[in-house]
């Protein structure tokens, strides 16, 4: 696999309505009784929690493609989600048009294996394009006697609670490192939020964060309470690598957190856009020919896109195959898909 530098690196009806309550604000409302009956957006991309990267990465796909509406006359809105594992199952119940999905989370959903074991392997998973690197980061206490993941033993951490980017991670990296959650002197299941207060009152030794860098949070952690990142990395995340493709080496610059002068080594997953065979193709194209042929305005919507090019976006990922409607834009323009 190649090593980053950068740790930053639908086609169902469009009239398809959704009764609400009476009184309920609707962007069109049509008066039947006591009901009112609201038109539902042609596209709804669920993202994920308000400060998880995704959310705006999903609102930045919603933007360039609602500026084109006189050309196709459709309307995208971005949806608030728990995160991948929900994404997919929105996807699955056909409640989204579009998700995003981080590429080990896809991979699973494809093969129908960890969380959705019980659930059974989903064929009809297309990807449109993949995005930002969520980087597996972890911030531990200076004074924690931490140097690297395999230190963790013993430690009180926070691993985020299930269906989380982190925790997708974690639940690899863990046995990984030859530990199991009782192995910790504390394992708690902290929102990004509530671990920073946390950490910060000297709670937990150890935090951790699936994120593209810069991160608020982090930068919070590092400036304010004195945290430090450690490596993610050594042979038993190499065998780790090898099972599980969808993750990526990474490095995080050193100097982009105060306090931390050096590189830190670790592994990272792609943020995937992603559909079912339900999206028909010409909605499909709209959404990626909104992307790609706006690629620079989309690349300064958000630090974290600045340095993404074509050629890690445009192919497909965690198994999925490419949504035929995108794959006839990367064509008409040369790419390979």
């Amino acid at each position: 696999m190649c090593q980053h530098r950068k740790a930053v690196p639908s086609g169902r009806p469009a009239n398809r309505l959704a009764v609400m309550l009476c009184g309920v604000a609707a962007l069109v409302v049509i008066e039947t009784g006591c009901a009112q009956v609201t038109k539902r957006p042609d596209v709804v991309i669920g993202t994920a929690t308000p400060v998880d990267i995704d959310y705006p990465f999903g609102a930045s796909i919603c933007r360039l493609f609602n500026l084109e509406m006189a050309r196709h006359g459709l309307r995208c809105a971005e949806q608030f989600s728990a995160g991948p594992v929900a994404n997919v199952e929105s996807l699955r119940g056909d409640r989204i048009d579009l998700g995003i999905v981080t590429s080990d989370v896809l991979a699973d959903a494809v093969a129908g294996r960890e969380t959705f074991a019980a659930s059974g392997a989903t064929g009809d998973l297309r990807v449109l394009f993949s995005g930002h690197l969520d980087v597996l980061t972890l911030v531990v206490h200076q004074d924690a006697g931490i140097r690297s993941a395999a230190d963790l033993r013993g430690k009180r951490i926070s691993i985020g609670p299930p269906g989380t980017r982190q925790r997708s991670a974690m639940e690899r990296v863990i046995p990984a490192l030859g530990l199991e959650r009782n192995d910790f002197a504390e394992s708690l299941e902290l929102s990004s939020a509530e671990q920073n207060r946390a950490f910060c009152a000297n709670e937990v030794d150890a935090i951790v964060y699936s994120v593209g860098h810069p991160n608020g949070l982090i930068r919070d952690a590092t400036l304010t309470c004195h945290g430090v990142l450690i490596d993610v990395s050594g042979p038993a995340i190499d065998r780790m690598l090898t099972e599980y493709r969808a993750y990526e080496r990474v490095v995080i610059p050193g100097g982009t957190y105060l306090g931390n002068p050096a590189d830190v080594q670790t592994i990272g997953v792609r943020a995937v856009v992603v559909a079912t065979t339900l999206m028909s193709d010409a909605v499909a194209y709209e959404v990626t020919r909104a992307v790609f042929d706006n690629l620079e305005d989309f690349r300064r919507l958000h630090p974290t896109f600045q340095e993404l090019t074509v050629e890690e976006m445009a192919h497909g990922i965690g198994g999925a195959p490419v949504h035929a409607g995108a794959a006839r834009y990367y064509r008409k323009h040369g790419w390979q898909p």
